[in-house]
């Protein structure tokens, strides 16, 4: 199978990777190193819970660099876009996959995953537990596990999926002990950065430009231009720019969507316009891009 993959389908991660599964929408990694993963940025169309056992990587999620070491965890959504890269030798992690559909099966309320703060557009996707609730999480993750590998048992994946929300409630708990710990730590200027981070991450298909995001923001674009810079390095337009390419490529990278409709799904005009800026921003054309990440 092709390493460079745009969008990872379950399916195509279940095929890659899965080592007990209840169908392609919901299943548990092994200890694996992630090569098909580490080259290219991707995004799931699955939920996934990663816990790194052994090893360091960076991961790099929405464009955010974080650091990957024993116990830290991987919270992620299809609305991120991933790469991990980097990684030592002996980078090992444990992942829990599932589909939407797969956890609200069966239950009244369809928005049950939202409850889950760690799993919006503004959350903090990877986190470090202390090694005593790691310890907990990897337990909770072979007990999943063990459920899994009874194929015979007539209500293997009910007993699964009940273990799956009890996982999700320990994360929240872990969730907010760490985010109650950053938020503390951060300064205005920090707070307004993780806001527009958000903003773009949600919005750059339609808005390219800092003064939509200045006013969401109830700033003047010259304040959020300086602030951005000061806290990252990096300009907010060189952000919204990033957010935009960073789409095209994964996009780009998927044979099956012509270039004139990735340039659809970004709102460009035609796909003259997308082109224009694409070759601005990378130095080539969408159809050089393609033809060299398909090699």
């Amino acid at each position: 199978m092709n390493n460079k993959v745009g969008q990872l389908s379950l399916s195509k991660f279940a095929d890659l990777y899965a080592d007990k599964l209840a169908g392609a929408d919901f299943f548990v990694v092994d200890e694996k190193q992630l090569l098909s993963l580490s080259e290219y940025p991707y995004r799931s169309d699955g939920y996934i819970i990663g816990i790194c056992t052994r090893g360091t990587a960076k991961v790099e999620v929405n464009l955010q660099i974080y650091d990957a070491r024993p116990d830290a965890m991987l919270l992620a959504t299809p609305f991120h876009v991933l790469r991990i890269y980097n990684s030592s030798a002996d980078f090992l992690c444990r992942f829990v996959v599932f589909s939407k559909a797969f956890l609200i099966e069966n239950s009244v309320n369809s928005h049950f995953l939202e409850s889950f703060s760690y799993f919006n557009s503004a959350s903090i996707p990877v986190i470090y537990p202390d090694s005593a609730d790691a310890k907990m999480i990897l337990e909770i993750y072979l007990l999943i596990q063990q459920k899994l590998a009874r194929e015979g048992h007539p209500y293997h994946v009910e007993i699964s999926r009940s273990i799956l929300m009890t996982l999700l409630y320990e994360i929240q708990a872990i969730y907010e002990k760490q985010h109650t710990i950053i938020k503390g730590k951060q300064t205005r200027k920090q707070e307004l950065n993780v806001l527009f981070q958000a903003l773009v991450f949600h919005h750059y298909k339609e808005h390219r430009n800092v003064q939509y995001y200045a006013d969401a923001l109830y700033v003047s674009s010259k304040h959020l231009t300086e602030t951005i810079k000061e806290v990252t390095g990096r300009t907010a337009g060189e952000w919204i720019d990033d957010a935009v390419i960073l789409e095209a490529k994964v996009l780009l990278r998927n044979h099956e969507i012509s270039i004139a409709r990735a340039a659809e799904s970004i709102h460009f005009p035609d796909q003259s316009s997308f082109g224009k800026y694409f070759k601005k921003h990378t130095g080539m054309s969408p159809s050089d891009y393609r033809a060299i990440s398909a090699h």
